[in-house]
């Protein structure tokens, strides 16, 4: 596990007058309720996958072509992105300190084929931060969210939760986890499938996101790819409440 380098930013404003006046976009970002990352899927029509949050992480379609792979998306969504497993497609997201979220929300809605491959290893990864969270559906249907709470090596920090309900194949469903610091919780279509008593900060660390795979190059592995379509995939660095959670299944 590469446990996250200490980053020195030196910042330096020299303003006129001793005053700085701060653009009114400015203002609005740092009020913004800390959204991370924002794949639509409605703008893209290459590569180059659009992230709608203000922290510009892009990601890039890989070992797919980008004429097959937009296509309908959720309903009243527009248009969503499609994954063939064996043909071992995702979105590489690089990684960004953006992404180090000791809390957060993991949202997406998903449709997914249940087909498996040799790369499949029980689950479809939604998304996953090797080493610090995933979101994923397993191959019995059930949804599991966890991550490294606490610390970012040792089996005592590695911890996970299963939904009581379960996600049928080939239909649109909005899934969810939050993480306040204190509670693991899972949605389905809005509504609370479980939960679990965890504590400690997500684990930081060096890795990239992927979107509809586990990538985690420092151990050189890549493997339960997504199968399926998905849209509107959604990072929070903070638990969103319940009721936020049911308009983003809305």
């Amino acid at each position: 596990m590469v446990v996250k380098r200490l980053r020195v930013v030196t910042l330096t404003v020299v303003a006129a007058l001793g005053l700085l006046f701060l653009p009114s976009t400015a203002t609005s970002a740092a009020v913004s309720p800390r959204l991370v990352l924002l794949y639509s899927f409605n703008t893209d029509t290459t590569s180059a996958i659009a992230d709608s949050s203000a922290s510009g992480l892009t990601g890039t379609l890989t070992n797919a072509d980008p004429s097959a792979a937009f296509v309908s998306g959720a309903p009243g969504k527009g248009k969503g992105l499609r994954l063939v497993a064996p043909q071992r497609q995702y979105v590489s997201v690089p990684e960004d300190d953006a992404l180090d979220v000791g809390q957060y929300t993991l949202a997406a809605w998903v449709r997914y084929t249940g087909n498996t491959t040799p790369d499949t290893h029980d689950r479809w990864e939604v998304m996953e931060k090797a080493g610090a969270y995933w979101l994923n559906i397993r191959t019995n249907g059930h949804v599991r969210a966890g991550g490294f709470y606490g610390g970012c090596v040792g089996s005592q920090y590695w911890k996970y939760l299963d939904s009581a309900g379960t996600v049928a194949p080939n239909v649109w469903t909005h899934v969810a986890a939050t993480y306040d610091g204190s509670r693991l919780t899972i949605y389905i279509n809005g509504s609370p499938s479980g939960s679990a008593t965890i504590s400690g900060a997500t684990c930081s660390n060096d890795e990239p996101l992927a979107v509809g795979a586990k990538n985690a190059p420092a151990s050189g592995l890549l493997e339960a790819f997504w199968d399926g379509r998905l849209d509107d995939v959604r990072i929070y660095s903070k638990a969103l409440s319940a009721a936020r959670i049911g308009q983003l299944a809305s």
